[in-house]
């Protein structure tokens, strides 16, 4: 199954809902109720293969609500104190960025509260999006409204 996504080491990690625990523990404890699914607000979370939760930043951002660890009873999804929610961050394909190829665009910069994304002022051109990754929540909020799909949250 792997080898059908392109993960051909078997080693690529699903993003799971925040506060998600252990990968290999998760499986095993998740029971596919989708109960995280229903109670996500932002209908983020989405059943992927074999009905295991995913977040789908496609869809919207993640406000860390935390209804879906308040729903999830197998204590698959847990929140411990003084843990973030994951370590996800998210990075700019400047290949793909519209700023990059001189085209004014700051879809990513706007909704991003936490300013992990900047737009420095650049004599003789157009602001191109820094990315600083200590400031990165991983909301996701700069995902969906990217027009160049040139944003993604990676782990």
């Amino acid at each position: 199954m792997q080898f059908l996504r392109g993960d051909f080491r078997g080693k690529e990690t699903p993003l799971r809902p925040p506060w998600a625990i252990d990968e290999n523990l998760f499986t095993e404890i998740c029971t596919n109720c989708g109960d995280c699914v229903s109670a996500c607000p932002e209908n983020i979370i989405k059943p992927a293969r074999a009905c295991f939760p995913v977040v789908d930043f496609s869809a919207g951002e993640c406000i860390f609500c935390e209804q879906c660890v308040d729903a999830c009873q197998p204590r698959a999804l847990l929140k411990k104190p003084q843990v973030d929610a994951w370590s996800i961050k998210a990075c700019i394909d400047e290949n793909k960025c519209l700023s990059y190829q001189g085209v004014e665009c700051r879809s990513c910069y706007d909704p991003c509260e936490a300013r992990a994304i900047t737009m420095p002022p650049r004599p003789g051109g157009i602001s191109i999006p820094l990315f600083n990754a200590d400031n990165c929540t991983g909301c996701g909020a700069c995902v969906a409204v990217c027009p160049s799909s040139a944003v993604d949250i990676r782990q």
